[in-house]
């Protein structure tokens, strides 16, 4: 009698987990950050497994549902993107399963779906508005996070998102990035207001320094410029963005050091070549110690994306 309850009741333990690890195997998944992310090596061993995340979902999402740009940055428009490119970063595109949409909404997310990434680092998925990523979760859908879900420095965040702050961040990386590589800029072909087809040409020196002290970025001009981004940081937290303030004090000194070298002429005019893009013979100037310039950039805009994806919910 003993031995038949004894084995009743191991039958019932089995039974009993039975289900419970039918619905692990169901429900495993591996809890992505967004900081995780930039690692691409990561990712691919995950490559097909069915992973989540939090986030928000940025406003620029298609309406029709048919994927959505999510961000860990509430009140967000736009995807970011690494400066001058159309490489997405700090932003996940999220499809949904096969015959659904995926709604927006204005409330914190956590995503469930598959990861499905590139098969190398150069090798990019490209979506319908041209936007360049090497890995997507599809399959997917979401669920609206509760208040006891959000991390400990939620309410810091959000006061940093609501500040515009950060727009003003990637604006100062417009600069940075043209004073390190104006020698890559150009106008492109265009047809003028009177109907006249006018060729496009790379810039010259001349025109860089038109385009900063007269154009598009002469915001930068104030003496002050970098010294007023960094009060409107400190003063939403000073301590919890001090990380921040020193990757913006990095930019500054990069951007004085390339702003020397075309103040000093140091550059060389190239060659006049015929440029295909533009159907004419032109000039590509040449920035001397031009990559070392593009290769700090790069390290000073990993460090931003670095401490951008740390800010988890």
């Amino acid at each position: 009698m003993k031995r038949l309850v004894k084995f009743i009741c191991a039958l019932m333990c089995i039974i009993t987990l039975i289900p419970l690890i039918i619905s692990c195997g169901d429900d495993s998944y591996t809890k992505l950050s967004f900081k995780s992310t930039l690692s691409y090596d990561y990712l691919k061993t995950l490559n097909g497994k069915r992973v989540t995340i939090n986030g928000y979902i940025a406003t620029s999402s298609p309406v029709d549902g048919s994927f959505i740009f999510l961000m860990n940055m509430p009140y967000q428009s736009c995807p970011f993107c690494v400066p001058n490119t159309t490489e997405l970063s700090n932003t996940i595109e999220v499809y949904p399963k096969s015959g659904k949409k995926l709604s927006y909404t204005a409330s914190a997310v956590k995503v469930t779906g598959t990861l499905m990434v590139a098969p190398s680092v150069d090798k990019f998925f490209t979506d319908r508005y041209g936007y360049q990523f090497n890995f997507k979760i599809v399959d997917a859908e979401y669920a609206i996070l509760s208040s006891e879900e959000m991390g400990e420095n939620f309410a810091i965040w959000e006061s940093f998102s609501q500040s515009g702050v950060i727009d003003e961040i990637y604006r100062m990386y417009d600069y940075v990035d043209f004073v390190c590589k104006w020698n890559e800029y150009y106008y492109d072909n265009r047809t003028d207001s009177n109907g006249n087809y006018i060729k496009g040409f790379y810039f010259n020196a001349s025109d860089a320094k038109s385009y900063i002290n007269e154009g598009a970025l002469k915001y930068a001009k104030d003496p002050e410029y970098f010294n007023n981004l960094v009060k409107k940081v400190e003063a939403i937290d000073k301590d919890a963005f001090s990380q921040l303030v020193e990757n913006i004090r990095q930019a500054e000194s990069l951007a004085a050091k390339a702003l020397n070298k075309l103040n000093n002429g140091e550059y060389s005019q190239g060659e006049l070549q015929y440029i295909e893009k533009f159907d004419r013979m032109d000039y590509i100037y040449t920035i001397n110690g031009g990559d070392e310039l593009k290769s700090e950039l790069n390290q000073v805009y990993e460090g931003f994306e670095n401490w951008l994806g740390s800010w988890e919910l």
